[in-house]
């Protein structure tokens, strides 16, 4: 159980709580969302322990364990970076007794995809005992698994617009054709062929994080470089004429994310190719990016696993598999859904 009253807390010369009270249940699960500097992680380290709050009483009942999306226990009988984010994940929560401990998870579904995101959700699912304070930005995650969301500090974010001159309905913007990448002796992807037609929003998804982003460089290269192959190994790539295209590429800090999100909105482009756009992103950012892209009228390709976001926008999805591609006109849930389609990619993951 938790218990927090009018906490208060200064770091450096700035209030950062202030009369802030919470009370979670014995097996409450509760989510906790904000912005840059609205304090999420700073309660997280008041509830553990890390930190000692400037005013309030805070009262802890269990021992608490936090885990973060980027987990780096050391497993002796296995080298961490042979494991996949899943498999760290349920290592790292075996055997943790649901009635004695209070669990917070900080962004824990930042490097997983749709298939680790939803065991995750079964494992807090099947644990009612289990206390669990949760910190993320993935909305599908919180809703899946949080009776409560709390919002912290002024929910505020700058404002995005991304207005372009697109081309005329129906045109094909790019043509791919038998696109192979081979990466350290084995393939990203090969097999690659789709045409993207203007105002189509496209997400790429699926196991092969590296051939999505890969592939998205290959195509700002061919139009950069006027390289037909965008510099991998084979097939061609062809644009539309009077095509602008600003490439955002996979980031690591919050400082970078706005850094790449200005230079988008300044390149007034009208075909984005998005690599993660909402990887460093606090919430109120990742929905005002959301809104944006939305209203957007010209065409977007994008590799994402935030499946909120994807539904949110993508008209078209396709899992860029190590042995082609399964493609869809659809929404992701229904492309999750369809029966067709999780045959397609079983058959193609285990090629």
């Amino acid at each position: 159980m938790i218990q927090i009253k009018n906490l208060g807390l200064e770091l450096a010369q700035k209030e950062i709580f202030t009369g802030f009270s919470l009370e979670v249940q014995n097996g409450e699960k509760i989510g906790i969302v904000g912005g840059e500097g609205a304090g999420k992680s700073s309660l997280l380290d008041i509830i553990a322990g890390r930190l000692i709050q400037t005013s309030g009483e805070v009262e802890i009942s269990g021992e608490v364990v936090t885990v973060t999306g980027n987990i780096s226990a050391d497993f002796s009988e296995l080298r961490m970076a042979e494991m996949s984010a899943i498999d760290k994940l349920k290592r790292t929560l075996r055997g943790l007794n649901d009635a004695k401990i209070i669990l917070q998870l900080d962004e824990p579904t930042k490097n997983l995809d749709a298939a680790g995101i939803e065991w995750l959700i079964d494992f807090l699912r099947e644990r009612p005992q289990l206390t669990t304070v949760i910190v993320s930005s993935d909305r599908y995650f919180l809703n899946s698994t949080c009776k409560r969301i709390i919002r912290l500090g002024n929910i505020q974010a700058a404002p995005i617009s991304l207005d372009c001159t697109p081309a005329p309905a129906g045109t094909a913007v790019v043509e791919v054709n038998s696109l192979r990448k081979i990466y350290r002796g084995e393939s990203l992807f090969k097999h690659v062929g789709f045409t993207i037609r203007q105002g189509q929003k496209v997400a790429l998804v699926g196991r092969n994080e590296l051939g999505r982003s890969k592939l998205l460089k290959a195509l700002f290269n061919a139009w950069t470089n006027h390289d037909v192959n965008g510099g991998i190994e084979r097939g061609t790539i062809k644009f539309a004429e009077g095509l602008s295209v600003a490439y955002m590429p996979r980031v690591y800090s919050s400082a970078a994310a706005k850094i790449e999100l200005d230079n988008l909105q300044k390149s007034r482009a009208n075909l984005l190719l998005l690599d993660a756009p909402t990887s460093c992103l606090d919430l109120p950012t990742i929905e005002e990016l959301e809104r944006a892209l939305k209203s957007f009228n010209g065409t977007i390709i994008f590799s994402e696993d935030d499946r909120f976001f994807i539904e949110a926008i993508a008209s078209r999805v396709i899992d860029v598999t190590p042995n082609g591609t399964v493609d869809r006109i659809s929404g992701y849930e229904d492309f999750l859904a369809n029966e067709t389609v999780k045959q397609q990619i079983q058959e193609k993951y285990s090629f």
